[in-house]
C-alpha cells in the first residue's frame, strides 16, 4: 500500500501560517520568485504544480495569459485559490491531483513551475512528465529548499507530517534529470531566506 500523501490533510490555515511571516516566511520569496520566471517568459499558457492557495497567481495578466492551469493534491487549498483569484474566471483551471498523475496533452504550457515540490515525490517521475507537457520553446522553473537554516518548528501535528515527509533534493541531480529529458538548465540563482534558509531557482528548457 502506498502511504497517503500528507498534504492532503493539512488545512489551508495551518499551512499560509506556517508559510507566513510569523512562521518560515517563505510565502513571499516564492511569490517573487513566480513573477520574475513569468514576467521573463510571458507565457500564453502556464501551469503551477503544488499550487497550494494559489500563491503567486497576483502576478498573472490576463491580456498576456489565456490558460493558467493549477494543480495541487489539497482540495480545499484550490478552493481558497479559486475565492481568491476569481477574477481570473475560465481562464485559470484548478485540479485536484498528484502533480505526476495529473494528465496534459503534450506540449501544452509555456511555463511550468514548480515550488517546493520535488522534495515530497520521485523526482524523475515528474521531470519526465514535464519534458511532455512544455512547449518546445517552454520554460520549467523550478524552486528548491537548500540544507541548512533554523526555520520555526512547523505549529501543528499536520505540518509536522510534513516536515517528516520532505527530502531535500540536490540541485545538481535535478539538473541532470532535466537533461536526460532533453530540457538542459539555462539559468540558476540562490535566495536567501529568514531564518538562515536558502531556496535554489533553476530555470530549464529545450536548447534553442
Amino acid at each position: 500500500m502506498s502511504t497517503p500523501n500528507p498534504w492532503t490533510v493539512v488545512p489551508a490555515a495551518d499551512y499560509e501560517r506556517h508559510m507566513g511571516p510569523e512562521g518560515a516566511d517563505q510565502l513571499a520569496p516564492l511569490s517573487s520568485i513566480f513573477q520574475e520566471a513569468y514576467l521573463a517568459t510571458q507565457p500564453d499558457r502556464v501551469l503551477l504544480l503544488g499550487c497550494a492557495t494559489g500563491n503567486g497567481l497576483e502576478h498573472v495578466d490576463p491580456a498576456v495569459t489565456k490558460r493558467i492551469v493549477g494543480v495541487d493534491v489539497n482540495l480545499q487549498y484550490l478552493g481558497v485559490a479559486r475565492q481568491r483569484f476569481f477574477h481570473l474566471g475560465p481562464r485559470l483551471e484548478l485540479f485536484c491531483a498528484e502533480a505526476e498523475k495529473f494528465r496534459a496533452q503534450p506540449g501544452s504550457f509555456d511555463l511550468v513551475h514548480a515550488a517546493l515540490l520535488f522534495e515530497y515525490l520521485h523526482p524523475e517521475v515528474l521531470v519526465r512528465r514535464i519534458s511532455e507537457w512544455i512547449a518546445p520553446e517552454g520554460t520549467c522553473s523550478v524552486v528548491l529548499q537548500l540544507p541548512g537554516g533554523d526555520a520555526p518548528p512547523p505549529p501543528t501535528k499536520t505540518m509536522q507530517l510534513i516536515a517528516k515527509a520532505m527530502k531535500l533534493v540536490d540541485p545538481e541531480e535535478l539538473t541532470r534529470l532535466f537533461d536526460h529529458y532533453g530540457l538542459p538548465r539555462r539559468r540558476t540563482k540562490t535566495v536567501p531566506l529568514r531564518h538562515g534558509k536558502t531556496f535554489w531557482v533553476g530555470q530549464f528548457g529545450r536548447a534553442k
